[in-house]
């Protein structure tokens, strides 16, 4: 199975806490420099964090993500 060998760090502050990449605590809120410049999420970010989330935590590719997800619907 690959791995993820970019930037981890980068990856934590955008998507929140992610166990399978860090043991680090995350910076505060407070401290984050461009807080005020996200605005209105819209269903497609809300999709889209979610689902780099599943592919960072578990360090999985795309590819074997939309796999696992066929078999899942399958399984239903």
């Amino acid at each position: 199975m690959s791995r993820y060998r970019g930037p981890r760090f980068k990856k934590i502050r955008r998507l929140g806490a992610l166990p399978g990449l860090t043991s680090k605590k995350p910076r505060s809120a407070s401290d984050l420099r461009n807080q005020s410049r996200s605005g209105k999420r819209s269903q497609y970010r809300i999709r889209l964090e979610e689902k780099q989330k599943l592919r960072f935590h578990y360090g999985l590719t795309e590819r074997q993500l939309l796999r696992y997800v066929r078999i899942a619907g399958k399984a239903n």
